[in-house]
C-alpha cells in the first residue's frame, strides 16, 4: 500500500481526484488532503507519506514554492494542473508526472504505475540477488531482465521452492514464474489468512484449494479449470496446523 495526500485549494477537483483513486488505483491509501501550500508546509512533515498529488497554483504559493521550503529531497511528486506552462518547473523537481485536468483514468493508472516502479527500483538499488522482490500493496514486485513485473497474490495458486529461487504458478495457466529469492522471503510477504506453508518446498493459496485426502496427507488445488488437478504432499509437520488454517481461513 503506498499512502499518499492531496494538496489542492478546489474541494471540487480534490474530491475528484480522491473518487478516481479510490476507484482506479485500489493500492493508494489517501491519509491526508490540503487546501492552501501553508496547510502543506506545517503538516506534511508529521506525516507517514509516500507520494503527494499536488496542484501548482494553490491560493497562497505556488507548488515550487512549497517544495522549496518543505527542503525534503527525492519526495514522489505527482502534478494535477491545468496550467501546462509549468511542466518544465515540475520535471526540474524529478517529478513523477504531470497529470493535466481534467483527469482521466487512463493517465493516472499509468501515473500510479511509474510511482510503483520508481519505489521500487529504489528500494532494489545496491540489493543483493536474494533480496530483489519487494511487497507492494497486495503485489509482488520484481526486476528481471531489464523489466519490472508484477504478480498480483489473488492470482497465485501456490510457490514452490527452487534452491535460493523460488517458482510461482499462476492461475492464468502461464508457465510459472521464476523470483530470484528464497521462499522464505515470499512467505513473509503473503498477508495471514489467505497463504499457508504446507512443506517445507510449497506455499499454497486457500481460494485454490479442492478438496485434502486425509489418509495420503495429500492437499489438491484447482487448477485454472483443468481436469487435471494439483496434488501437494502435507508435510507431517504442518498437517495439524494446516488442518486447523483451512477450518478457520
Amino acid at each position: 500500500m503506498i499512502n499518499a495526500v492531496i494538496i489542492e485549494d478546489e474541494p471540487a477537483l480534490a474530491m475528484n481526484l480522491e473518487l478516481l483513486i479510490k476507484e482506479y488505483c485500489p493500492d493508494i491509501n489517501l491519509v491526508a488532503f490540503f487546501v492552501s501550500g501553508q496547510m502543506a508546509l506545517e503538516k506534511l512533515p508529521f506525516l507517514n507519506y509516500d507520494l503527494i498529488f499536488s496542484d501548482i497554483a494553490l491560493g497562497d504559493m505556488d507548488a515550487f514554492e512549497l517544495f522549496e521550503k518543505l527542503n525534503k529531497p527525492n519526495q514522489h511528486i505527482i502534478f494535477t494542473t491545468s496550467h501546462t506552462e509549468f511542466a518544465f518547473n515540475a520535471f526540474k523537481l524529478d517529478a513523477i508526472d504531470f497529470l493535466k485536468k481534467p483527469i482521466t483514468p487512463n493517465d493516472l493508472i499509468r501515473s500510479v504505475n511509474r510511482v510503483y516502479e520508481r519505489i521500487v527500483n529504489k528500494d532494489l538499488s545496491g540489493s543483493h540477488k536474494e533480496n530483489l522482490v519487494v511487497h507492494k500493496g497486495g503485489r509482488i514486485l520484481y526486476r528481471v531482465d531489464g523489466q519490472l513485473r508484477v504478480i498480483s497474490y489473488e492470482h497465485i495458486i501456490y510457490c514452490e521452492a527452487q534452491g535460493s529461487y523460488t517458482k510461482v504458478y499462476m492461475d492464468d495457466g502461464s508457465e510459472p514464474k521464476l523470483l530470484p529469492t528464497h521462499l522464505k522471503k515470499i512467505e513473509e510477504t503473503f498477508p495471514t489468512g489467505k497463504f499457508f506453508r504446507i512443506h517445507n518446498t510449497h506455499i499454497i493459496n486457500s481460494d485454490f484449494i479442492d478438496h485434502i485426502l486425509y489418509n495420503e496427507k495429500i492437499c489438491v488445488l484447482k487448477n485454472n479449470g483443468s481436469i487435471q488437478k494439483i496434488k501437494l504432499k502435507i508435510s507431517d509437520r504442518k498437517y495439524q496446523a494446516f488442518m486447523d488454517f483451512i477450518k478457520t481461513s
